[in-house]
């Protein structure tokens, strides 16, 4: 995204017009649209005041999503009642100028509004207009347009900000203005060796700015040496992308003798795909509640689970990347473990790459679907580098 187009988007969300009152953003997550959208709005013109929540991880509760938003922005509130929560914005807030009250919310991952009733996200993103003396915008973020995620909220003035994953020359030029010490040799050499795992120019420009340091700290300075570019690149993308470094060009080392060298986030979300790709999304609930794991089935379950094994022909299901996320993040409390500085779909591209798993719904963007492609021994023995308990979790436990 070009200096250009990032101050149109500046003046369209902190213009001070009231007839702008949804601002929706859009385009493929390599983009990245959602983080281009928080580092505008971390610097407020105009006494804005900014805040964020997450359609995808409030889960279709439109309570827990009121509720984050008031702790963000210092006060508590309760229910659903989404007059009463700018109400009680309208009154609790500290306002940088009380006598202009104005209040951006963020709401990122917009597609997964399918997951809400209609009606109280109407009122939700209508209400405040109750209020006269206080300014409101909603700014969302999905891979494609408003009104294709909610056919019954059609009716809402939405105005769309497309932004455009960046080319490759377009990607080098920022990170060389960025980081104008990188090498223009090694930039190009770093660029194609990652562009197929991943295209966002943030996560490119932290990835290539470490490699360049380990690069320029060992190399002789005489010429480009390809080979010792290529090891600091693998090291410094392995735990943002999940690339496994340290192989030899060509060279790929198996599965199971390999996983120990993965890092965690790939690892949890192997296993939270081959969940969700072998077990139906009804017992989701069953497996990964609080708590869950701590008892063992009863024999008579096991015999139970067996039977049903034997008696359908099982094979891994393509699963929705968004279930694969909220699985993931399950057995991360579950295990209270922690892995972060991750962007997990680069994570999956790597995966895919890696065929380790396939993405079987590439025609539709917005709702990928996932097919994990380990076999049940490799997921054993993934899930055992985690200390999780993988039969505790799979519908039909071996």
């Amino acid at each position: 995204m070009d200096y250009n187009e990032m101050e149109r988007l500046k003046m369209l969300l902190f213009n001070n017009s009231k007839a702008v009152s949804h601002v929706h953003v859009f385009g493929e997550d390599e983009g990245s649209r959602s983080e281009i959208v928080r580092q505008v709005l971390k610097n407020p013109e105009h006494d804005w005041i900014c805040v964020s929540g997450d359609f995808l991880y409030a889960d279709g509760s439109l309570k827990l999503l009121l509720e984050s938003l008031a702790i963000s922005l210092g006060f508590k509130t309760r229910g659903d009642k989404a007059e009463h929560f700018f109400s009680n914005i309208y009154s609790k807030v500290e306002w940088p100028d009380e006598s202009s009250k104005k209040l951006i919310i963020f709401l990122d991952n917009a597609q997964s509004i399918v997951d809400y009733p209609p009606a109280p996200i109407q009122c939700f993103l209508d209400s405040y207009k109750a209020i006269n003396d206080m300014t409101v915008r909603f700014v969302t973020s999905a891979p494609s347009c408003f009104t294709q995620y909610h056919i019954n909220l059609s009716h809402l003035s939405v105005i769309d900000f497309h932004i455009a994953t960046p080319s490759i020359d377009t990607t080098k030029t920022l990170i060389t203005r960025a980081n104008p010490s990188i090498d223009s040799t090694f930039l190009n050499f770093a660029i194609q060796t990652l562009v197929i795992y991943c295209k966002s120019p943030n996560t490119l420009l932290g990835i290539i700015s470490d490699a360049w340091k380990m690069y320029d700290n060992q190399s002789s300075g005489e010429k480009f040496e390809p080979t010792l570019a290529k090891e600091c690149i693998g090291r410094a993308s392995s735990e943002k992308l999940g690339i496994v470094s340290g192989e030899k060009s060509g060279e790929r080392k198996p599965v199971e003798t390999s996983f120990e060298t993965m890092p965690l986030a790939m690892r949890y979300l192997l296993i939270a795909a081959f969940c969700a790709s072998n077990n139906p999304p009804q017992s989701d609930s069953r497996y990964f509640a609080k708590n869950h794991g701590r008892d063992k089935r009863s024999e008579k379950k096991e015999l139970r689970a067996e039977e049903q094994r034997l008696a359908k022909e099982l094979g891994p299901k393509a699963a929705e990347l968004q279930r694969i996320i909220c699985i993931y993040e399950t057995l991360l409390k579950l295990t209270e473990s922690t892995s972060c500085g991750f962007d997990l779909k680069n994570v999956i591209a790597s995966l895919d790459s890696m065929g380790l798993v396939s993405v079987t719904n590439r025609n539709n963007l917005d709702i990928p679907k996932i097919k994990c492609l380990i076999s049940l021994e490799t997921a054993h023995k993934i899930s055992g580098s985690l200390n999780l308990e993988l039969r505790n979790y799979l519908e039909y436990a071996t």
